[in-house]
């Protein structure tokens, strides 16, 4: 049994540190998205919506990875009795 915990606990740790590294993608594809989309271009038809469009379906699919990623974080806390991933 204590060796189940320790594993899940590690588990743990390596889906938190996976969160991280999504975290910070995302960062970096919100800048992207944001720099495409300049509101301070004032026609819209010289916006780099191909860039943005294409920042968007790779943040889309960053989005749904954190997403299951968060929900496989929450049932190990869960697991473990420890507090759950905010």
């Amino acid at each position: 049994m204590a060796n189940e915990i320790l594993l899940l606990k590690a588990k743990l740790a390596d889906k938190k540190d996976q969160m991280k590294k999504l975290d910070l993608k995302a960062e970096n594809y919100i800048i992207s998205i944001r720099e495409a989309l300049d509101p301070y271009e004032e026609e819209f038809t010289d916006l780099e919506i191909d860039r943005a469009l294409s920042a968007m379906q790779d943040f889309h699919i960053l989005w749904l990875q954190a997403k299951q990623l968060k929900e496989q974080i929450k049932k190990i806390e869960k697991d473990l009795g420890v507090t759950a991933y905010g």
